[in-house]
C-alpha cells in the first residue's frame, strides 16, 4: 500500500503530479500541452506524470474511469508534443477502487536521442568489460570473457584481459523502450543504432588496476557522467580499488549504483556473497559518504529509485551474472528509466566549451580531436579558438564532426564529440587544452585559490612547496603550494601551523609548474598522490 503523501510538487524537474487531466475546455487543454513540452524540456526529452496526487503532494488516488479518460488526454498532449507514452506502473489505495499512477512519456523526434553518459568503474577482474560486452550485445559470456573482446581498443588488452584506456559503447532505446542494438539477426553498426534510437546509453569502461588509475580519475573528471556503475565480485569482496572508486563518485559527486558480478560462481557459497553485500552496506554507512543501499528485485524498484537518482541519498544495489544472464534484463530496464544529471541538462544554449582528452591521426582525414562539448553547439563551419598556447588562443575552423562514430552537421552539449579542424598540425595540440567559441572568455591561468578539504594525508608533510598532482577536467599537471590561507583545523589542541593533516580545511594557492591552462572558478579540483586525498572548489583565478 502506498503512504498517504509525498514531498511537494516541484517548480523545476520533470516530474508533474496531477490529481486527474478531465478537462473539456480547448484553451485549458493548451495550457496543459505546454506544460508538458516544460517538462520534456526539463528532463532533457523524458518527463513522469503522476495521476491521482495534489500538487501539494496528498495522495488521493483516482477511479478507473477517471484514468482512462486522463491518459487519453495525456496521450494527445504527447502526440502534440512528439512524445510517447512508455511506461505505466499502478499502486493500489488503501481506499477501495482508488489508485496512484506513474506515467513516463519520451520525445520521439527524428535525429534527436536523449544521450545518457554511464560510466563503468570497478576492481580488475570484477567483470566491468564483460558486463558491458553482454549489455551492447544481448548475447552472455561464455565464462571465459569471450564478450569483453567487442569492447577492448588496443591488442594487450585482449592478450591480458585488462583494460588500460577508456573505451566507448553504446547502447540504444527507442521510443517505446525496447534495446535497438540486436533487434535483427545481424549486429547492426553504431550509425543504424543512432537512427533508430530515442535514448542512447554511452557506456565509458574504465581501467580497474591500480597502475591505471590516473586513467580512471581522467575517465570520470572529464566526462561528469550522469551515472557510475561500481562492479563488485560476489566472490572477492572490497577491495581497496574499489573503495577508491566509490570515493571518486562521491567526491565529485556522481550519483552511483553498485553491481554484484558473477553471482552464479556463489550460488553454492552463499556465506561470501553474504560477506561481499555486507562489506558494501558498511562502507557506504561510514561518515561522509551516508547512502542507503536499495536492493533492486521488480520493477517498482527501478521506477523508485530513478526518480531519486539526483537526490544521491540511495544506491541501488543489482546482483548479476554475465553468464547465465540473471539480473541483467533489471539493469536494462534501470537505463532505460534514469534521466540526466542536473549539471549536464539544457546547456546547448551557452558559450562553446570543449575539452580535450584524445588525439590521432586519421589518414586522408588529419588530426582529429576527441572531447567533451561541455556548453553550446558546434556547427559544421564555426570558428573556434585552440588554447591556450601561453597566452594566446589560435583560431580554427571546423572541417567535420563526428558523434557516435556517425558524421553529423551539429552537434549540442553535454555528449562526446571527435572534431576535424582545418589546417591543424599535431604539434600545436596537447590534451588538457580546450576549444571555445568566438564570445568565450579566453583565460589562461597560472595561479588560482581553491578551498579544500584534506580527506586523507600520508607521511609527507603538506605545506607551502608542496607539489601534487592537480586534476581538473582534463588537465592532470603538478601545481605547486605557494599560500595557505584560513586553515580550519579538524583537531582541537593543534596550533595554526599552517601544516595540513587528515581533516583539514583551507583556503589554499596554487601555482601550475608547467604552462598555462583554461580553468573558471568553481570547477572543481582533485589532488590524489598515493594515500593523499584532497578535494577542493577553485574560488579565484589570477
Amino acid at each position: 500500500m502506498y503512504k498517504p503523501s509525498m514531498d511537494r510538487e516541484q517548480e523545476e524537474g520533470n516530474i508533474e503530479y496531477k490529481l486527474k487531466v478531465i478537462h473539456k475546455d480547448k484553451k485549458r487543454l493548451q495550457e496543459l500541452t505546454s506544460q508538458m513540452a516544460y517538462r520534456l524540456n526539463e528532463g532533457s526529452g523524458e518527463c513522469i506524470y503522476i495521476l491521482g496526487v495534489s500538487d501539494t503532494g496528498d495522495m488521493v488516488g483516482i477511479n478507473e474511469e477517471e484514468y482512462t479518460i486522463s491518459l487519453e488526454n495525456l496521450k494527445k498532449f504527447a502526440l502534440a508534443n512528439d512524445s510517447h507514452i512508455i511506461n505505466i506502473s499502478k499502486k493500489k489505495m488503501e481506499e477501495e477502487d482508488r489508485y496512484i499512477y506513474e506515467i513516463l512519456i519520451r520525445e520521439h523526434i527524428e535525429n534527436k536521442y536523449i544521450d545518457i553518459k554511464v560510466a563503468i568503474a570497478g576492481n580488475v577482474d570484477s567483470g566491468k568489460s564483460t558486463f558491458i560486452g553482454v549489455m551492447i550485445t544481448g548475447k552472455n559470456d561464455n565464462g571465459r570473457g569471450m564478450s569483453r573482446l567487442s569492447v577492448f581498443n588496443y591488442p594487450h588488452e585482449i592478450k591480458s584481459g585488462r583494460t588500460s584506456s577508456i573505451s566507448h559503447q553504446i547502447l540504444g532505446f527507442d521510443h517505446v523502450g525496447n534495446i535497438v542494438n540486436y533487434d535483427s539477426m545481424h549486429k547492426l553498426d553504431w550509425n543504424e543504432i543512432v537512427k533508430r534510437s530515442s535514448k542512447i546509453i554511452s557506456f565509458f569502461d574504465l581501467a580497474g588496476h591500480e597502475k591505471y588509475l590516473k586513467t580512471t580519475i581522467l575517465g570520470l573528471s572529464s566526462s561528469i557522467p550522469d551515472l557510475c556503475f561500481i562492479t563488485v565480485g560476489a566472490n572477492m569482496g572490497l577491495t581497496r580499488m574499489t573503495k577508491e572508486h566509490i570515493f571518486l563518485c562521491v567526491m565529485l559527486n556522481i550519483p552511483f549504483s553498485i553491481i554484484i558480478t558473477k553471482i552464479d560462481i556463489c550460488k553454492n557459497r552463499e556465506s561470501v556473497m553474504d560477506d561481499t553485500i555486507q562489506e558494501v552496506k558498511k562502507l557506504l554507512k561510514l561518515p561522509g559518504i551516508r547512502r542507503i543501499t536499495y536492493k533492486i528485485n521488480d520493477l517498482d524498484d527501478i521506477i523508485l529509485v530513478s526518480k531519486h537518482k539526483n537526490q544521491n541519498s540511495i544506491v541501488p544495489l543489482f546482483f548479476t551474472s554475465n553468464v547465465t544472464g540473471e539480473g541483467l534484463p533489471l539493469v536494462k530496464q534501470y537505463l532505460n528509466f534514469i534521466n540526466k544529471q542536473k549539471d549536464n541538462k539544457n546547456n546547448q544554449d551557452k558559450n562553446v566549451e570543449f575539452h580535450i582528452d584524445t588525439i590521432f591521426f586519421v589518414t586522408g582525414v588529419g588530426t582529429v580531436l576527441g572531447g567533451h562539448l561541455k556548453y553550446g553547439t558546434i556547427k559544421n563551419g564555426d570558428k573556434l579558438y585552440l588554447g591556450p598556447n601561453n597566452t594566446s588562443y589560435e583560431p580554427y575552423t571546423v572541417k567535420s564532426i563526428h558523434c557516435k562514430r556517425t558524421l553529423v552537421t551539429e552537434v549540442k552539449a553535454s555528449c562526446y564529440v571527435c572534431l576535424c579542424l582545418k589546417k591543424l598540425l599535431r604539434k600545436n595540440i596537447r590534451k588538457g587544452q580546450v576549444l571555445l567559441g568566438e564570445s568565450t572568455p579566453k583565460n589562461s591561468i597560472l595561479e588560482f585559490d581553491a578551498d579544500i578539504s584534506v580527506l586523507k594525508s600520508h607521511s609527507t608533510t603538506i605545506k607551502v612547496g608542496y607539489e601534487p598532482i592537480l586534476h581538473v577536467s582534463t588537465i592532470r599537471q603538478a601545481a605547486k603550494i605557494i599560500q595557505i590561507n584560513n586553515k580550519v583545523s579538524s583537531k582541537q589542541n593543534i596550533t595554526n601551523d599552517l601544516i595540513l593533516r587528515t581533516g583539514d580545511k583551507g583556503n589554499i594557492r596554487f601555482r601550475f609548474k608547467q604552462r598555462r591552462e583554461y580553468i573558471k572558478e568553481g570547477y572543481k579540483i582533485l589532488l590524489v598522490e598515493g594515500k593523499l586525498k584532497i578535494i577542493g572548489l577553485i574560488t579565484k583565478i589570477y
